[in-house]
């Protein structure tokens, strides 16, 4: 679904992570059960720097490498909301997401997903429990800080963040095999044409069940 659809942005509101709108490389889902709305689930770029996950994913050190191959074939799930609170469905809905996810990033982006990543921000009741449960691997928790860069070529910047919980998962492509071609800048007539593909495949995703 759009990002901009009502009913996901009514389910985005209630996240406990405030609702700043979503940057980079996405892709979003309205989450269907016995034939109403319960959720909201989404996917988008890779955090920029993180230790623990670019050991987990064996990421070199190669700035160009990592941003260019690397980092693309990462998706952040950014959002996940779940309302019906049915035992083992919030494992289940996970499994999908990565399995439709990755196939839609390959056709949307040119990409090849190499694995997922997540925060939690830890509470009483946030404990990760439907990732450990889908097999993701807790891999520690980030260091308060974090680098942000407005496009993966640009240079970052660091702000003061909130301490979470760092989980990831691998695909079976263990390695990316492409390198990430953008097109937000829209700077040159190839990445025009290749924003107006994207943009025109989506449209056709919308509404679409999986």
């Amino acid at each position: 679904c759009s990002r901009n659809d009502k009913r996901y942005v009514s389910f985005r509101n209630r996240h406990y992570i405030p609702n700043r709108g979503c940057h980079g490389q996405q892709i979003h889902f309205l989450i269907h059960y016995k034939g109403e709305h319960v959720g909201i689930i989404s996917g988008a770029s890779s955090v920029y720097a993180v230790g623990e996950r670019d050991k987990f994913f064996n990421i070199p050190q190669d700035k160009t490498i990592k941003q260019k191959r690397y980092l693309p074939a990462i998706i952040n799930n950014v959002v996940f909301r779940l309302e019906c609170h049915e035992k083992n469905l919030g494992t289940r809905v996970l499994a999908k997401f990565r399995r439709v996810s990755a196939q839609l990033w390959k056709s949307l982006y040119g990409v090849d997903v190499i694995g997922f990543e997540t925060f939690v921000i830890e509470n009483e009741r946030r404990k990760g429990s439907m990732y450990k449960a889908d097999n993701w691997t807790y891999l520690g928790e980030t260091k308060g800080s974090t680098k942000t860069h407005s496009g993966l070529l640009n240079k970052s910047e660091r702000k003061d963040t909130e301490i979470k919980m760092i989980f990831a998962v691998k695909t079976k492509k263990n390695l990316p095999t492409t390198d990430y071609v953008s097109s937000w800048r829209a700077s040159t007539e190839e990445e025009k044409q290749r924003a107006k593909t994207i943009a025109t495949m989506k449209k056709r995703l919308i509404g679409k069940m999986f």
